[in-house]
């Protein structure tokens, strides 16, 4: 793991350095509100290049704070590394039209990922703008973690709709978000989310800021609201006092373009 994120750090900065057109370089620091125990720091690169195709990739650390730091180290685990692409073709008298397809490849402590689907963007105004994207992912590889190990594949879809408004130096988001889970656990029960159910809804806001006199440079903050937690394993658990709770989330961030 720790080559592969080497790899891809010196294949980003390359990257950078050989190609024109949209990079940027993203910070974030995740938090979750219901246990307050759980941060994940992660770093984000992605370039657009000129011909519409985007790369990059996303890794993401994980601060678990119920273990105690003798044991668990001070320093944060790994959490997951994803590589991310995509097509972005735009049409229009002002380019106000955007679709395209995309391929996300992830790798967890216990699992592998593929994610690939496609995206389709309008720009009302210069102010206004929706996008929607539909995503399908699935395990492809599971890996075995002593008593833990599953060999069941996760399979699911999950469809986005982003409405966007920017107003002088501030731009406001709000993603809703619809998941369905499609695969069964070896018994041929369905997978579920933390609802306990196959469908979940959630919803994420932000707000960023850009810089007026350097506006390469923009900070952001965004709230995460989660599904309630109903499954049987928090209830009879060691929270079960977190039963019927919403596992939210708050996420800042820092972002460079260049």
């Amino acid at each position: 793991m720790k080559k592969t994120i080497l790899v891809a750090s010196l294949f980003a900065m390359a990257s950078g350095s050989a190609l024109a057109a949209d990079s940027s370089i993203t910070l974030k620091w995740e938090h979750k509100l219901l246990d307050g125990r759980t941060d994940r720091p992660k770093f984000e690169f992605g370039h657009r290049m000129d011909n519409g195709f985007k790369f990059g990739f996303e890794q993401a650390w994980q601060y678990d704070r119920s273990q105690k730091e003798i044991d668990s180290g001070f320093a944060p685990e790994q959490y997951e590394l994803t590589f991310k692409t995509d097509y972005r073709f735009r049409w229009g008298d002002k380019n106000e039209y955007q679709a395209g397809p995309l391929l996300d490849y992830q790798v967890k402590e216990t699992a592998e990922t593929i994610r690939f689907g496609a995206f389709y963007g309008y720009q009302f105004s210069r102010d206004f703008s929706a996008k929607v994207r539909v995503r399908y992912s699935q395990n492809i590889d599971r890996m075995s973690l002593g008593k833990d190990y599953r060999n069941d594949y996760n399979k699911e879809m999950r469809y986005d709709l982003w409405l966007t408004y920017r107003w002088n130096d501030f731009t406001f988001v709000w993603d809703a978000i619809f998941l369905q889970k499609l695969s069964q656990d070896a018994s041929g029960s369905d997978h579920v989310y933390d609802n306990n159910d196959t469908f979940a809804m959630e919803n994420e806001f932000s707000a960023e800021y850009r810089l007026p006199n350097a506006r390469s440079h923009a900070f952001y903050g965004k709230f995460k609201l989660k599904q309630e937690l109903l499954k049987n394993s928090v209830l009879n658990g060691d929270y079960a006092e977190n039963y019927g709770k919403r596992d939210n989330a708050i996420e800042f961030g820092y972002k460079y373009r260049f």
